[in-house]
């Protein structure tokens, strides 16, 4: 999963499915820490034009073909739907984030996912790896007590 990880943070453009302009919506968070570093950031959410003056996409089929890395900040039942949707594009990561209880996580979706070759990040929010102070702790807090895949390790500051 570092691998995957890395690559999935090492891309410009990324998709985020389930970012919507509701003041506390975590997609939007997490769009908006991904557009503090410069990245190009493609939010995914049919009932919205836009999130902040960012233009949204109504699904994954109408991404931009070099968008390879999909957020997914949905419920697990949802998460099924949007992995249905990547089939046949051109995503090949999907990180399924974790939130409260199960996140974003489905287990149908995280076979779709195997047999179609589309690498997945689950068990943890991106803002663990690069996000700073209560994020930070919180990823040492899981690394610490053994919640975090084993071969992860914080990148030297």
């Amino acid at each position: 999963m570092k691998q995957t990880i890395n690559d999935f943070l090492g891309q410009q453009k990324l998709a985020i499915a389930g970012a919507s302009p509701k003041k506390d919506n975590f997609g939007k968070y997490l769009m908006q820490e991904f557009l503090k570093m410069g990245k190009d950031v493609y939010p995914v959410n049919p009932r919205y034009q836009e999130i902040e003056g960012t233009p949204c996409v109504g699904s994954v089929k109408d991404l931009p073909g070099d968008v390879e890395s999909l957020i997914l900040a949905v419920p697990p039942a949802l998460t099924e739907e949007i992995v249905g949707q990547a089939l046949g594009s051109g995503i090949k990561r999907i990180w399924m984030i974790q939130g409260v209880g199960r996140g974003a996580y489905s287990e149908s979706a995280h076979q779709k996912c195997r047999e179609n070759n589309i690498a997945v990040v689950y068990g943890f929010c991106p803002m663990m790896l690069f996000g700073k102070g209560m994020h930070r702790f919180h990823f040492w807090f899981r690394k610490t007590f053994g919640k975090l895949p084993g071969e992860y390790q914080l990148s030297p500051e």
